[in-house]
């Protein structure tokens, strides 16, 4: 499979299927594994979207591109600290955990579609797309009237949001080699965990100051100055063929299997327990169903699809598919943990919302700081397998560490634990992906960023139902017999802790309780040692596959240093050009 000709007319000089400083270019490295073979098993074939631009316009792009995922990621945690202002205005009840259930499951359902809608009509034109349905999503969730509204606009903005997190990440590696591609994922690493801990701070200061409407309306208005950027700055990559063709790639059978197995796994899942029964015939038939068309979207993938959302090549290779089970595991671990030490702060030590946001920095600065000196190791040494290793060994330790966690625990041995925590989530959050690049076609690159994506979305939703679960049963155990605490009260509690303090339940009450919260959440926090160190077992699978190009010979080497600028220059003023008609 060729890559498309930039559309000045200048060809690449490199071979068919490689791309400069990737694995392919490789001969040094005495670990060296030849990624997999040109695989023609696809019917339908699209080109690659590699483009060539000079280092100012590279980090132009760039930084627009880091401001949309950092704004994406705002707009799911952001709400956070809104949820409580919410559930009261629309009377969410027991469904208020819908109010981000709603966001992950239409991102998730989307997730594996994106990476393979952008080879086919071209990153450019569905990040623009993206943005457009997170602006309309949001907008829209400002004007909700009703809790169900909320819910479905939530959905729409999902759609935009999981679709930006995939090609942002699919564009920086078309812009970028793999040679230095771990020192911009490490930077996108850390504008992820910003984000992660700004979000808090971001929508409690919007509903202390005005209405949780706003946090909602924020986002497009954040975002409008990225996308213009990106519109006129990023080159467009026309993709061959006529718009009849290119729909007629799309895997229609994939996409439909797909997105109604994971609506049928991830709707029960997330509900069970709370807004459902376990028992319940919906549960018990959702699941199975769902169960039934995820093995039957594998066969149609294997056997039928022409152009699959999900080639089943991309788990030929043994590294990368540790590389995926450890994903997995992550996703589990990683939404569990910024999910449940909120909880902890805010249900146990009693901090307030604002306190328990500022408690999480450790967690994101930390995560931050290791990403970006990740990634530059990468760049340096020219190997991922050490950050992996090192990062899944601390973040073990640091998972294990929190099972001290207790109702009187001290501040600064809280702080300490979270930024052990944190160190392991930045190394290894950015450095897996570049693991996967390096072991598999740069044809691959976007279904291998929306596969990667989609495993640890859909980790962390089967993570956070089975913690979800852990809890229940504690609290369902410690408690039963107690004549002030019922099955609904239970449930709800499970559901959302903001009602404890509203049931007028006495101290010693309250006391009760919080013991029993305690200890869920310390078997929870075993759950996640678990999840963290399975993926550092995994880590003897990734290989350690290098990242630098073989040197090229002198004269070839003065060729490509005198080509890139034309080719930068003439690929510009052909943009220019298309802009300016």
């Amino acid at each position: 499979m060729k890559d498309d000709a930039p559309t000045t007319g200048v060809k690449s000089a490199l071979p068919e299927g490689r791309e400069a400083g990737s694995s392919s270019d490789e001969a040094t490295a005495p670990s060296r594994t030849p990624p997999p073979a040109k695989d023609d098993s696809d019917v339908e074939s699209v080109g690659g979207q590699r483009n060539t631009m000079s280092r100012k316009r590279m980090l132009l792009a760039f930084s627009a591109l880091s401001v949309c995922l950092f704004v994406s990621f705002i707009d799911q945690t952001s709400v956070s600290t809104a949820v409580p202002a919410i559930a009261g205005d629309l009377d969410t009840g027991t469904a208020t955990s819908w109010i981000g259930t709603s966001f992950l499951i239409a991102s998730t359902a989307f997730q594996l579609i994106n990476g393979r809608l952008s080879d086919i009509f071209g990153r450019k034109n569905l990040l623009m797309i993206c943005l457009v349905f997170m602006a309309v999503g949001d907008i829209l969730c400002g004007f909700s009237k009703t809790k169900e509204q909320l819910f479905a606009f939530r959905a729409i903005a999902g759609i935009g949001g999981g679709g930006i997190n995939s090609i942002v990440m699919i564009i920086v590696s078309d812009i970028t080699t793999l040679e230095n591609r771990g020192k911009y994922q490490g930077v996108l690493g850390a504008v992820l965990a910003l984000a992660n801990g700004v979000g808090p701070f971001v929508g409690g200061a919007v509903v202390q100051e005005s209405t949780w409407r706003w946090v909602f309306w924020m986002v497009p208005i954040i975002s409008a100055p990225a996308a213009l950027t990106i519109l006129f700055c990023l080159p467009l990559k026309h993709q061959s063929g006529n718009y009849g063709e290119k729909v007629k790639k799309i895997d229609y059978g994939g996409i439909a299997l797909n997105m109604a197995s994971v609506l049928l796994l991830l709707i029960p899942l997330s509900g069970g327990g709370v807004t459902y029964p376990w028992s319940s015939p919906f549960v018990i038939a959702s699941v199975t169903i769902g169960a039934v068309l995820g093995v039957l979207f594998v066969l149609f993938e294997w056997k039928l699809a022409k152009l699959p959302i999900m080639p089943l090549r991309l788990f030929k290779d043994s590294k990368c598919s540790f590389l995926y089970g450890q994903t997995f595991l992550m996703g589990q671990a990683y939404f569990g943990n910024l999910f449940y030490f909120p909880i902890y702060f805010q249900s146990i030590l009693k901090y307030t919302p604002l306190v328990a946001g500022a408690l999480i920095l450790p967690v994101i600065i930390s995560t931050s700081i290791l990403s970006i000196l990740s990634g530059q190791y990468m760049l340096r040494i020219g190997r991922y397998m050490p950050c992996i290793l090192v990062g899944f060994f601390l973040w073990t330790v640091g998972n294990g560490l929190t099972i001290m966690f207790d109702r009187d625990t001290g501040l600064g041995e809280l702080i300490g634990i979270l930024i052990i925590v944190g160190s392991g989530i930045g190394l290894t959050l950015q450095p897996t992906l570049v693991g996967m690049y390096a072991n598999s076609r740069s044809e691959d690159r976007a279904v291998t960023t929306g596969l990667r994506n989609f495993i640890r979305t859909i980790g962390g939703a089967f993570g956070l139902v089975i913690s979800g679960v852990i809890l229940s049963n504690t609290l369902r155990r410690d408690l039963r017999g107690r004549d002030f605490v019922s099955d609904a009260i239970i449930a709800e509690l499970t559901s959302s802790t903001y009602t404890l303090d509203q049931k007028g339940f006495s101290e010693d009450e309250k006391t009760v309780i919080l013991k029993a919260y305690m200890k869920g959440l310390h078997y929870i926090f075993i759950y996640y040692v678990v999840c963290s160190g399975l993926s550092l077992v995994l880590t003897l699978g990734v290989g350690n596959t290098g990242l630098k190009a073989k040197k090229p010979a002198p004269a070839a080497e003065a060729l490509e240093d005198q080509n890139e600028p034309a080719i930068a220059q003439v690929n510009e003023k052909a943009d220019e050009k298309r802009t300016g008609a």
